[in-house]
C-alpha cells in the first residue's frame, strides 16, 4: 500500500510497517493507484504521472494542467485519471481524455461525471462521480446513474 502527499512525500506499507521512500521530485504528489502487474502509478500538482514503486521511479507522461487529479483507479487493465476537466486513461505512455481514448472511449456525458473514481472491493465495477451526476463501468459498458444536466426543466 502506499500513500502520497506534500513535497514529494511517499510512503509504502509492507503489511507490517510504515517506511518513508525516496521520490524523485519534491512536488506536491496527488493520488497514487497501484496496478495489477505491481507497478504503482503516481500523479502529481502539474498532472504529470510517474510510474515505479519502491525506490525505483521514473516520469512516465508529462502534462500541463492547471487542475491536478483529484483521483485515479487501476481498473479493467487500465489507469484512470479524473479531475473537474474530465476522465483521462492510460494508453501506451500517455495520458489521454477518455472521450478519445482508441480502445474503450468514454461517451462526453459520462466523462463529465468524473470527478472522483471508487472501485468495487471485487473489482467488477467502477463508480464515477461529481458535484453533476455518476455513471457505473462493469467492465463492458457505462451506464449513467443519472445526470444534474436531466434534472434541469
Amino acid at each position: 500500500m502506499y500513500a502520497v502527499g506534500d513535497a514529494g512525500t511517499v510512503w509504502h506499507f509492507d503489511g507490517k510497517r510504515w517506511q518513508q521512500i525516496p521520490f524523485p521530485t519534491n512536488v506536491q504528489l496527488n493520488t497514487v493507484a497501484c496496478g495489477e502487474n505491481g507497478d504503482v502509478y503516481i500523479t502529481d500538482i502539474r498532472g504529470n504521472l510517474w510510474k515505479g514503486g519502491g525506490t525505483k521511479w521514473s516520469l512516465l507522461c508529462e502534462m500541463d494542467q492547471s487542475l491536478p487529479f483529484t483521483d485515479s483507479a487501476w481498473f479493467n487493465g487500465r489507469l484512470w485519471c479524473a479531475n473537474d476537466y474530465g476522465m483521462y486513461v492510460l494508453e501506451g505512455k500517455k495520458l489521454v481524455a477518455a472521450h478519445k481514448a482508441k480502445s474503450d472511449p468514454v461517451s462526453n456525458e459520462v466523462a463529465l461525471h468524473s470527478h472522483r473514481i471508487d472501485v468495487s472491493p471485487d473489482g467488477k465495477q467502477m463508480l464515477v462521480c461529481g458535484g453533476d451526476g455518476a455513471a457505473l463501468h462493469d467492465g463492458k459498458k457505462w451506464t449513467l446513474l443519472f445526470s444534474g444536466m436531466s434534472l434541469v426543466d
